[in-house]
């Protein structure tokens, strides 16, 4: 596919397994979006925490009981390659999948987030078998149904559009229009990270960043009102400057409590007084590393390794 005018080589450096694990934490938030988005299911959806003995969970991959009939399973990937090929990790998590409730139907669909330029099978075959899933390209998708849904917001950035500026407006928009500011500030984060998969980082700063809706939240009316109060030109501006810091930081920091908590459960007095001396750099580094912590323990870990 052929570069439009709006994506450049210069993208934002976040490791892609960042994204899966991300995709992987919204669908945890959203199943009933991502069950009706992928597979047209409606009714109960549940979030299925089920290990299959041949492997473990994967960072990127949720599975979903519908109306306790069938299970759907979602794998999300920004590359095709793997240690164990694509189809055939699709057709074990199938067999293991049916081998825990034989009478259950079980669907599956692959996310791919990025064009790479790689094929991206769609079944396993060899001399006696055959099993097939779905593949859902993400930059081959209309966004309009993507920009409707709060869940599906942050992946509409990666869909098929004419004009980048437009798309990540239209998602700008439409993260401007959520109610709860927590919410709304974990939405744009999101759909900063994910759009950093294809397009400038300087553009995503521009629309996901200097947007309206930003203007309005409370870190940036805090930072505004300690300018404000330094009261000449020169303090004003040195005031919005220790204001936008201290703003990033405490931001950074909601930001990775949250999610930290969400994983895991509270955390100790220790770990939330250690999160709190971070610095801003090192709040940003954690809020992409706690994507692959499987327990505490890898936040102990962490912290120990760059406190």
């Amino acid at each position: 596919m052929t570069r439009g005018p709006f994506e450049t080589a210069k993208r934002a450096t976040r490791p892609a397994y960042a994204s899966d694990n991300l995709c992987k934490r919204l669908a945890e938030e959203y199943p009933d979006s991502f069950a009706r988005w992928l597979f047209g299911a409606r009714g109960q959806v549940k979030v299925e925490k089920t290990e299959i003995s041949r492997e473990p969970i994967r960072a990127d991959s949720v599975i979903f009981s519908h109306d306790g009939q069938e299970t759907l399973h979602t794998e999300f990937q920004t590359t095709s390659k793997s240690d164990l090929p694509l189809p055939l990790r699709l057709l074990d998590y199938y067999v293991g999948l049916k081998r825990l409730n034989p009478d259950q139907r079980v669907r599956q669909v692959v996310v791919v987030l990025k064009e790479t330029g790689e094929r991206v099978p769609d079944r396993y075959e060899d001399e006696r078998t055959l099993h097939t899933y779905d593949v859902v390209k993400l930059w081959e998708v209309d966004a309009r149904e993507l920009l409707k849904d709060e869940g599906l917001l942050p992946l509409a950035t990666l869909c098929r559009a004419e004009s980048g500026a437009k798309l990540l407006s239209e998602v700008a928009a439409g993260v401007g229009r959520i109610k709860s500011p927590e919410q709304r500030r974990d939405t744009l984060n999101s759909s900063r990270m994910l759009a950093g998969l294809r397009y400038d980082k300087d553009l995503i700063i521009k629309i996901l960043k200097g947007s309206d809706m930003l203007e309005e939240s409370v870190i940036y009316q805090d930072i505004f009102q300690k300018g404000q109060r330094q009261g000449e030109k020169v303090g004003e501006k040195r005031g919005e400057k220790r204001g936008e810091t201290r703003g990033l930081q405490k931001e950074s920091r909601k930001v990775a409590l949250r999610q930290l908590e969400h994983r895991f459960g509270k955390l100790s007095q220790g770990a939330q007084q250690q999160i709190g001396r971070l610095r801003t750099e090192q709040l940003e580094a954690l809020c992409d590393a706690l994507l692959d912590f499987r327990s505490k323990a890898d936040l102990t870990r962490w912290l120990k390794q760059n406190t």
